[in-house]
Parts: C-alpha cells; structure tokens; sequence
C-alpha cells in the first residue's frame, strides 16, 4: 500500500503549484512573491476538494479497508496542513484556519473514499464501480453549481442539503473561499443572488464522518455476500 501513501502525500503538492501558476499571467514567472503565494493559499485548498472528489472514491474502490484509506486521509490532510502553514506563517489565526478547512477536508475525502468502498463491494467489476462513483461524486459536488435556474426553485432544506452534500462547496466555504461569486459561477449560478446560510464547518465535519462510517459499514456487509455471490456463480 505505499504507493497509496506516496500518492497521498504528493496529491496536496498539485493544487498548491495551481493555485500559483492560476494566479500568474503566462510568462511572468518573476511576478512570484510570498505575497501572491500567501493570497492564493485558500484556492489552493479548493482545488485540493477538486482533486480529492476525484481521487477519494476511486482509492476506495481500489482500497476497500476504512484503516487504510483513513491513514492515506490523515497523510494528505497532514501534508496539506503543514503546506498551508508555511505559505500562512504560524499566528493563531492560521493555526484557526488550517483547522477548520483541513478538520472539512478531511471528513469529505473520508466520506468520498467510503462511497468508492461500498461500490466496490457491490460491483463485480470495478470499472463499474469507479465509473459510478465518478459520477456520483461529480453529481454531488458540482450539481448545485451547474444546475441553472432550477436551484432557485429548490426550498431551503433542499438547497442546504445540496451546499452540504458538495465537497467543494463545504470546503471552499471553510476556506474562506466565496465561489458562487467568482467570475465563472457569478454568471453561471443563481446561487450567487440568493440569499444561502452554509452549514457551519462543525455541522459539515458531522455529516460527513456519519455518512463514511456508514459507508463502511456497509461496504464490509457487502464484501462477503458479494463474494459468496462470485462464488456461486463459478460454480
């Protein structure tokens, strides 16, 4: 399992390069400074939810073991923090900071990852199983973003459950990130004209672990029935 390790702790690497190389023009490399590293520092953990609502479920699929993909969670996350405190400087609102987003990253990749888990188990093949997850991944994290005027049509509750069940969402939202107002999704989403009350980071941090514990828990109920079921059919 080190390549899942190894590829944990290279994952939060990527965003933080993007959120840099977004912010420059083509060609300025010297426009680099800590400043504009500094400034970026929360798209770089919105583009670590991009990553991760892609990467998650398809290492559950391959995966399947909650310790293994929990260890591979508390690498990215760590690796991720510590990335983020040396663009910040250590003060106490950073310390405030890296908590809060990373306490929602985590708890969404763990959520993801179990996703790709009870796929797995239930899919015989596991193209199915990652196609799937994909794509229900996808759904949940950009469905309330893309889906046009109908959000604002949907009753509070709902529109609650949708800026819940979005990765990107809950955690460009505990990083301080606006994206309903960024200049794509401003045009995009009505979202950005309706007035939203995101759920707070706690709230997030509860759903998330809930849904992948019972993931889990049901992945591993799946796993032996589904091999018995393997196996009957081999004979």
């Amino acid at each position: 399992m080190r390549p899942l390790y190894a590829a944990a702790a290279l994952l939060p690497v990527v965003p933080a390069l993007a959120s840099v190389i977004a912010a420059l023009e083509p060609g300025h490399w010297s426009g680099v400074s800590a400043a504009l590293v500094r400034n970026v520092t929360p798209d770089a953990l919105l583009y670590s939810a991009v990553c991760t609502v892609v990467a998650a479920p398809l290492a559950g699929v391959a995966v399947r073991s909650w310790q293994r993909l929990a260890l591979a969670t508390a690498v990215m996350c760590a690796v991720s923090a510590a990335l983020t405190l040396a663009r910040l400087g250590v003060s106490v609102e950073a310390l405030q900071f890296v908590v809060m987003s990373h306490a929602v990253l985590a708890c969404a990749t763990l959520a993801l990852a179990a996703l790709g888990a009870l796929l797995g188990a239930v899919f015989r093949h596991p193209l199915d199983a990652a196609a799937v997850a994909l794509g229900v991944a996808l759904t949940a994290a950009y469905g309330v973003l893309v889906a046009g005027a109908s959000v604002g049509s949907l009753s509070t509750g709902l529109l609650k459950a949708a800026l819940l069940a979005s990765p990107v969402m809950t955690v460009a939202t505990a990083a301080h990130v606006d994206l309903v107002r960024s200049d794509i999704w401003y045009q995009v989403s009505p979202l950005a004209h309706i007035g939203l009350e995101y759920p707070t980071w706690g709230t997030v941090c509860g759903w998330y672990l809930l849904a992948g514990f019972a993931g889990f828990v049901a992945a591993a109920v799946a796993t032996p029935k589904a091999g018995q079921k393997i196996s009957e059919q081999g004979l």
